[in-house]
């Protein structure tokens, strides 16, 4: 399942709760820039230690998009 998650883009406090709640419990993030989602995750207070953050724009390699779909098919991302 592809869960899309908005984040907060000025006020910090303009999360949902179920944002919060994916965030934590999901192991897989697809994010535009993994240092931004890291920095919003701490502001959180959500360990990321057991997550994995990967990169997914417009120039993101053929490679790298079936690695993803891969993920897709097997987890929650």
């Amino acid at each position: 399942m592809l869960y899309f998650i908005p984040t907060p883009i000025g006020n910090k406090e303009d999360i949902t709760l179920r944002a919060l709640r994916m965030l934590k419990e999901l192991k897989y993030l697809l994010c535009e820039d993994t240092r931004t989602t890291m920095k919003l995750l701490q502001m959180y207070e959500i360990n990321f230690s057991d997550k994995q953050l990967s990169s997914l724009t417009s120039f993101t390699e053929q490679g790298k998009m079936n690695h993803y779909l891969n993920i897709l098919k097997e987890h929650d991302v």
